[in-house]
């Protein structure tokens, strides 16, 4: 028997109770301990819990990410973007040839200098190259051209050289992502990002509390259609006594 089936046998679908033999009746099931709400709010819950207990991430606009990296570095939003978009154009799967990986192309000793765990969870890689940007701000002084040349080329280029690089792929790419800063638009992307370990760990007691409760109702159930079976059968034994009788009197 799947869940389904429990709850319809429960009667905790709206006018279900009813239409399987006396439960909708027997007892006022329907009404009892308002197993009919419980069931469905219950069910809604769990639904919810399991999605993000057994897929380990949630669905959240990347447009929401970079705002939240925006408030916590105090980077501008839109020049957060235009690293994102000039990147890797929003794809949080994206890998360029020297492995720079994800949505802001974090390299692996950056990302991991950084506290990523997982430089494709667009979330994770989205906040840790806005903290990268904001500390080549501040050590640049908030100069932006050499903070992202810093970003593309590395610091030590940067100082190397006395300023911008003079890599025609460092130089198009500041003149690229200021470009895009100076406009205001939105990825309009959604991204799967591993929830956070307190909302797993709510999930699971959720749902271990759900089995204690559903396991009660299972075994209140089998009690019922127990009792249930033996009213039928008594039921059948005394319409047969009676039958037996009648045919007595009849001969």
């Amino acid at each position: 028997m799947d869940i389904s089936q429990l709850y319809q046998l429960l009667g905790m679908y709206s006018g279900v109770g009813n239409s399987y033999g006396l439960y909708g009746n027997y007892g006022n099931y329907n009404n009892y301990g308002n197993y009919n709400n419980y069931g469905q709010n219950t069910f809604s819950q769990v639904l919810k819990n399991t999605a993000v207990s057994t897929a380990g991430g949630i669905s959240t606009p990347m447009d929401d990410i970079f705002e939240e990296a925006s408030r916590e570095t105090g980077v501008d939003i839109r020049l957060l973007k235009a690293v994102g978009k000039a990147e890797s154009n929003f794809r949080a799967s994206a890998t360029s040839r020297c492995g720079a990986m994800g949505v802001m192309q974090l390299m692996p000793g950056t990302a991991k200098s950084l506290g990523v765990t997982d430089a494709y969870d667009a979330r994770q890689n989205i906040m840790a190259g806005s903290k990268y940007l904001a500390k080549l701000l501040d050590k640049y002084d908030g100069d932006t051209k050499l903070a992202l040349a810093a970003y593309n080329a590395g610091s030590g280029n940067v100082a190397k050289y006395g300023g911008i690089p003079p890599f025609k792929e460092t130089q198009n790419y500041v003149k690229r992502v200021l470009e895009y800063a100076g406009e205001d638009f939105n990825t309009n992307q959604t991204v799967q990002i591993s929830a956070p370990e307190s909302t797993q760990e709510q999930a699971g007691t959720a749902g271990l509390a759900y089995n204690s409760e559903y396991g009660d109702v299972y075994k209140m159930m089998v009690q019922m259609m127990q009792l249930q079976m033996q009213q039928k059968l008594q039921s059948i034994l005394d319409f047969g006594e009676n039958d037996s009788g009648n045919e007595s009197s009849f001969l």
